[in-house]
């Protein structure tokens, strides 16, 4: 993670903690746009591409398979390290019994739950072909990759975002982020009356 990136997640990290993706995402695509011309530029035409209800279903069935374990209080789902893993780009899901708060995140690596299926991330295959590509360690382009990195991270939890209307289960919170990330957005579950 460069510079660059840690820089824009500080300044981020407020619009991401109320929620604007939006925001989040015109911010860091102004500032790929701004830097010379790039491999990795080919992300500000590609969008994820995966059904929102699909997702929503897809965590529907990860959540009811939980609670038959144990009380569910939060979910953190988490994109792979895709820099280093440009074949294939997914995401899985953990469950906890109780959320351990937003100041630091190291108990999302103590989860309670059993290991959930992958599920694929659609839409970006072009831009892991320049991960997988000679552009990935060309120092010209260290700033493009290190903005593209969290441009598909925002990209990622702004899937998460659109799908958590389409989930009937989710009650709790929604943690979303990639690997080796802290650069957390957290969805709201519905709290039943």
């Amino acid at each position: 993670m460069g510079r660059i990136s840690i820089e824009l997640q500080k300044q981020l990290s407020p619009l991401l903690r109320a929620g604007d993706l939006a925001q989040c995402e015109r911010i860091v695509s102004d500032r790929l746009a701004a830097l010379p011309k790039s491999p990795f530029h080919v992300i500000l035409n590609l969008s994820i591409t995966n059904d929102a209800v699909d997702v929503g279903n897809w965590f529907d069935d990860f959540i009811r398979k939980e609670s038959k374990r144990f009380k569910v209080a939060a979910v953190y789902t988490e994109m792979n390290g895709f820099c280093f893993n440009p074949d294939l780009w997914f995401f899985n899901a953990f469950a906890y019994e109780q959320h351990g708060g937003n100041d630091d995140y190291d108990w999302i690596s103590d989860w309670q739950s059993e290991d959930s299926d992958c599920a694929v991330i659609k839409g970006l295959e072009p831009l892991q072909n320049v991960y997988a590509s000679d552009a990935f360690c060309d120092k010209n382009f260290n700033d493009a990759c290190s903005v593209t990195d969290l441009l598909v991270v925002i990209k990622f939890q702004d899937l998460i975002r659109r799908a958590v209307p389409h989930m009937q289960e989710l009650r709790f919170p929604l943690l979303a982020t990639a690997h080796d990330y802290d650069f957390v957005f957290e969805a709201g579950g519905r709290v039943d009356a």
